[in-house]
């Protein structure tokens, strides 16, 4: 009959403990206890829900290595329910033959009174596996300090290896979620802008025709006191049009240009530092490399790029008050690269290393999950140079 979980194997109620022990060379009988009682309830309840919820397997043992008690732990890690290991021998069932004399000593050593803290043993699963366990081991007394058993407290041993190897691959998992996160987030601004460009922009456009061919026919219908102000009143709500198209388009642009799918990221870049000069009067000019010319990029790397470049001239123009920006686009090998140059005041170190700079932090996030590097620094009075590097390898393979 399959042994109850509630149940506390203790001296009262496992037959395992009522078996003979050598104790210091004598054979003695193992008399049940009676159970402790705390405000009506037995203590070996609280005893067995410690022993459960652990999860450091907890085996009570004789001198000898017989199995008196089993907690789920245990049986987790080592594949044997406490049905199957209550009762036989532990050095049969779990220990490699070579580990088997130094276990036995050491819980001869436990017997006599000598606590043992991280004694290190393997353990051969019931698949035959090993798994490396630490041991904290002490003695179990009764009344007259009459020993019951012996309690072990075994943790898993993980190596420094595979916890670095677990690492890698969780970073690894972690990359490539953020990865296609970001991938996801690149398409949903492609749809976005679309939809703003053909459904808004053309509709915003039809307005825009409606209300020139309405400021036409107003001068040529028949003769009302407030004409002037009806004509007045279209040409205002067409320069809202005006406006709003405007708008429209630039919101387009900044979540993801045409350009970049339209014509590839060149051109996208050299709209973006026109862009920038309308807005900032200062130069900005696009310099690639002669083998560019034969580079076909994926669009996961030609937008990361446009990204990054997008972000950096930000944070020119919020901070650097340069006149001369360069942006500049060069391959090595299978890597591609973008260099940004300002003349401005220069990057502080501080700055550099501040969690505070979002745009910074978000441009290093982005260079990190495609397996790249980034590197910025300046000179106080002389200007910044920015640079990002993105392996072609990496990135055809998220």
């Amino acid at each position: 009959m399959k042994r109850s979980r509630s149940q506390l194997v203790t001296a009262t109620s496992s037959p395992a403990l009522r078996r003979t022990a050598n104790v210091h060379g004598r054979t003695e009988t193992l008399r049940p206890l009676k159970p402790a009682t705390h405000q009506g309830e037995p203590i070996e309840h609280c005893y067995r829900a410690i022993l459960e919820a652990s999860d450091s397997a907890i085996l009570l043992l004789s001198t000898e290595s017989i199995i008196l008690e089993w907690n789920h732990a245990a049986e987790m890690v080592s594949g044997w329910t406490a049905d199957e290991a209550l009762g036989r021998s532990y050095l049969e069932l779990c220990l490699p033959i070579e580990a088997r004399e130094s276990f036995l000593a050491e819980l001869v050593q436990v017997a006599e009174g000598n606590e043992r803290q991280g004694f290190e043993s393997p353990l051969r699963t019931r698949a035959g596996s090993l798994t490396m366990l630490s041991w904290n081991m002490s003695r179990v007394a009764g009344a007259g300090g009459r020993l019951i058993g012996l309690i072990a407290i075994g943790t898993a041993k993980v190596s420094q290896p595979r916890i670095e190897e677990e690492l890698r691959l969780a970073q690894t998992q972690v990359r490539r979620a953020t990865r296609r996160t970001h991938i996801a987030a690149e398409e949903e601004r492609c749809r976005i802008a679309r939809e703003l460009h053909d459904e808004f922009g053309q509709a915003l456009t039809g307005l825009q025709f409606d209300l020139a061919w309405l400021n036409r026919k107003l001068p040529h219908a028949p003769a009302c006191a407030d004409s002037g102000d009806l004509q007045h009143k279209v040409q205002a709500m067409s320069g809202s049009v005006d406006r709003l198209l405007d708008a429209v388009r630039a919101t387009a642009t900044a979540l993801r240009p045409a350009m970049l799918d339209d014509l590839g990221l060149i051109p996208a870049l050299e709209s973006l530092a026109t862009a920038f000069q309308d807005r900032t009067g200062a130069g900005c000019a696009v310099t690639v490399a002669p083998e560019w010319s034969s580079l076909s990029l994926p669009s996961e790397i030609s937008s990361a790029l446009f990204r990054i470049a997008q972000e950096l001239l930000t944070n020119v123009m919020r901070h650097a008050a340069a006149s001369q920006v360069q942006i500049r686009l060069t391959r090595s090998g299978d890597n591609v690269r973008v260099d940004i140059t300002d003349n401005g005041k220069g990057i502080s170190p501080e700055r550099v290393t501040t969690t505070d700079s979002f745009g910074l932090h978000g441009v290093r996030e982005r260079v990190s999950l495609l397996g790249g590097s980034f590197h910025i620094a300046g000179t106080s009075g002389i200007g910044t140079t920015a640079s990002a590097t993105l392996p072609l390898v990496e990135c055809a393979a998220p």
